[in-house]
Order: C-alpha cells, then sequence, then structure tokens
C-alpha cells in the first residue's frame, strides 16, 4: 500500500536524478569588484581567483615608474620593457588599463558568475592553484561571455598558446577577424597605446597551439602521457622502467648541490613537476632553455624512479623535441 500510494518514484517510471553537468565547474555569487583586469576575475566570497580563457589582454600598469615611462615616451618604454628576448613579453599598458575598464563595464548588473571548462574531463585549476575557465556574467537580459566580447571589442587577442579552444574555436575566431577588419582597440592606431609586437605574438601562440593540435590528433595510449591533466600521475606510475613520450611545457632548472647532473622540471602539477636528468655536462650545455621555455617540450624515454618519484634521463637531444 505504501509503495502504491508514493507514486512513480518507486516504480520502474520513476525519473532519474538530473546529471551534473560535466562542463559547468560552478557558479558564484557576483560582486562589483569581481574584475581583476581583463583576463583575471576573483570569486571574492572564496577569495579565489580565475584566469580567464581565451584571452591574455594586456597588463595594468604595476607601478608609478612604468606609467611614467610609458607616458613620457611609450615606444621607448616598450622597447627598454622588451629587452634582449627573443620571444615577446608582458607589461603594464594604456590598452591593458582600457581592457580591464571594459571588463568591469560588461560584470555590472551581474547577478552570478558561471565557470564552464573548455572540454569535459579538463581539469579546473592551474599549475598556480588558480581557477580555469570560461567566465560568463549572468544577466536579467542574458548571459555575457567575457573573452569573446573582449576579442570581438579588440581588447585582447584570441589567446591560443596553450592549445586552441574546444569549445568557442569557431567563434574566437571570427571575434578576431571582426575586430581586426575595423581595426578597434589593439588592432588599430587610434585609442590607448599597446603592444607593438602582436604579429609576432600570433605566430608564437599559433606555433604552440599547432604543436597541441598534433599532440591531440594522436591515438589515446598507455605510453603517452600528457602532462597537468587527470590521469597522469598514475600513468607515470604504470609506465616506470618502460618507454614514454611526455607531452607538456618546460618550467625551470631546478638547483642541484652536485656536480654530477643537471635537473630540469616540467610543468605538471602545483608543487610537483616532472623532472629530466641530464648527466653528460656538454649535452647540458648544448640545451636552448629560451626555446624549451617558449615551446611545447616533447620528451621521449624510459621513466625510472627517483626516491619513488618519476623522471626521465636524458641522453640524447633528439630524447627532447620543440617541434
Amino acid at each position: 500500500l505504501l509503495l502504491l500510494l508514493a507514486g512513480p518514484a518507486w516504480g520502474e517510471d520513476a525519473p532519474a536524478p538530473p546529471k551534473a553537468d560535466p562542463l559547468l565547474i560552478g557558479r558564484y555569487p557576483a560582486s562589483p569588484d569581481c574584475v581583476v583586469d581583463a583576463d583575471t576575475v576573483r570569486l571574492v566570497e572564496s577569495k579565489t581567483s580565475v584566469r580567464v580563457l581565451g584571452v591574455d589582454a594586456e597588463e595594468v600598469f604595476r607601478k608609478k615608474e612604468d606609467r611614467e615611462a610609458a607616458t613620457k615616451d611609450f615606444d621607448a618604454y616598450a622597447k627598454a620593457k622588451r629587452g634582449e628576448s627573443r620571444y615577446p613579453v608582458k607589461y603594464g599598458t594604456p590598452a591593458g588599463e582600457a581592457a580591464r575598464d571594459f571588463a568591469r563595464k560588461l560584470a555590472e548588473g551581474a547577478t552570478a558568475i558561471r565557470l564552464e571548462r573548455d572540454a569535459a574531463g579538463q581539469r579546473a585549476k592551474g599549475t598556480y592553484g588558480r581557477l580555469l575557465g570560461h567566465v560568463f556574467f549572468e544577466k536579467p537580459d542574458g548571459d555575457v561571455h567575457l573573452a569573446l566580447e573582449l576579442i570581438r571589442s579588440g581588447h585582447s587577442p584570441y589567446f591560443n598558446k596553450y592549445g586552441r579552444s574546444r569549445r568557442f574555436d569557431a567563434a574566437f575566431r571570427k571575434a578576431q577577424d571582426e575586430a581586426r577588419k575595423a581595426k578597434r582597440g589593439i588592432w588599430g592606431t587610434e585609442g590607448p597605446r599597446h603592444y607593438p609586437d602582436y604579429a609576432e605574438r600570433l605566430a608564437w601562440w599559433n606555433g604552440r597551439a599547432d604543436q597541441v593540435a598534433r599532440w591531440r590528433a594522436l591515438p589515446d595510449r598507455p605510453d603517452h602521457v600528457t602532462l597537468g591533466t587527470p590521469g597522469a600521475n598514475d600513468k607515470l606510475a604504470a609506465l616506470a622502467g618502460k618507454e614514454a613520450v611526455i607531452f607538456g611545457t618546460f618550467e625551470r632548472e631546478l638547483p642541484v648541490k652536485s656536480d654530477d647532473r643537471r635537473v630540469f622540471l616540467m610543468s605538471h602539477e602545483r608543487g610537483r613537476g616532472f623532472p629530466f636528468v641530464i648527466f653528460d655536462p656538454k649535452l647540458a650545455a648544448a640545451l636552448d632553455l629560451e626555446t624549451l621555455g617558449a615551446r611545447y617540450v616533447t620528451l621521449r624515454g624510459k621513466v625510472t624512479l627517483y626516491k619513488g618519484r618519476p623522471q626521465m634521463v636524458v641522453e640524447s637531444l633528439t630524447q627532447i623535441s620543440t617541434k
């Protein structure tokens, strides 16, 4: 009798519980001061920072002397900031502050901030502990996709340095083409001063995006490991004593109190990288660390354990590729 009175919830026709959205990271209260800069949003209640996917707006000024130098002679300021670097660098600009102000305008009136992944199963946090996500300002008259509007308005390029967006690549490309044709913001010669080297930046980022695309196109294999992704640690542990192909970004050389080896670190997880070790001093000296840091890196070799942690010993430069 109780089962009958309870209705269909007890029977075969009971509705299934709603499935969790695999793309949704969460919804959070909106705050008037949630925008730190154009590509960084702070969840005020938890004091957590979010790195906005798809954009890389110019920096805001952090130092008084930088603002003064840029105001006095922007071209000389930009040249000094670039220095001798082979690759473009980041620094504060008037365009960065304009982008921040534009993002703050977009956030006005938002009732919530919705964060979404770029792909199901993708990690929600970066190496430095920040959340990584597409940011949507939920408003009574419709949602605002922060990255899309920044790109369309010419306040940021489409940032694909870490791979093209799986969900919004076509939309971001279209928005950037529209902004460039209209010479908006960073694509024009009027308005706030901005980086002078976007041709270099886009070529650099597109080259890295092509590397990621080639890696993604490979069949999923047990001996292929993408550092920093869910399940990578289990894969590395299972590969101890076996040949593997490791894909990721170079971070830095570790200080080692020994003259018989040099240890280099690939980015993996916060507080835990993947090391590769070189015992031959001539081989280590031949490494182009600036290129390693600018490109994606593929390591090929046997995974070994050192004090219980996976690493790779490199005995030939053929084991390291930035192509």
